[in-house]
């Protein structure tokens, strides 16, 4: 193939500027590579960062679960503790209750044996008016204990919910506590 040296020149030239156009390609895709590399970096080191954080939160968490747990566990033993006071109490004022019943019988008995009483002297009017007093005291007496009783029934039911609260409260570290791998 006879090429002139115009052609010549202009193969020479279009080598030239192909040898050229590669330089510059292999240029672009190495500053590519370059930005693709600090990329992956930052992003690896971002990565191990936030790895390590998630890594000191668990760790902080684990140390702190063992306390809560030993705080609910004493709430817990309180309230069941201060829920068995409290049936304890209600016993007490059952059995109040019950004899208190009587108190107006024994009222009616002193009532009755005022109409007796009228003919004997004034010390035996003395006693008599002594017993009124006794009567309004016991009266009195026994609406302060239906008061205590009524008082002592709200705090049972109140007490009762807050024990089962706190025992609903506790299944989840209950839960956690059976699945975590840390004693």
């Amino acid at each position: 193939m006879n090429l002139t040296t115009e052609q010549h020149d202009a193969v020479r030239q279009s080598i030239a500027n192909f040898r050229d156009a590669m330089d510059v390609r292999s240029r672009l895709n190495l500053r590519v590579a370059i930005r693709v590399t600090s990329i992956l970096r930052v992003g690896m080191i971002s990565l191990g960062v936030v790895a390590v954080i998630f890594l000191l939160l668990l760790l902080m968490l684990t140390s702190k679960i063992t306390y809560m747990i030993d705080v609910i566990n004493t709430m817990n033993s309180q309230f069941t503790s201060m829920s068995k006071d409290m049936g304890e109490m209600r016993g007490v004022i059952v059995q109040m209750d019950q004899y208190m019943a009587t108190m107006p019988v024994i009222v009616q008995e002193v009532d009755g044996m005022k109409g007796t009483v009228t003919a004997l002297n004034g010390h035996i009017n003395n006693i008599a008016t002594r017993m009124e007093v006794i009567d309004k005291g016991l009266t009195s007496i026994t609406n302060n204990v239906g008061n205590m009783t009524a008082t002592f029934r709200v705090m049972d039911g109140s007490v009762n919910r807050i024990d089962s609260d706190v025992h609903r409260m506790s299944r989840p570290m209950k839960l956690f506590n059976s699945i975590s791998p840390f004693p």
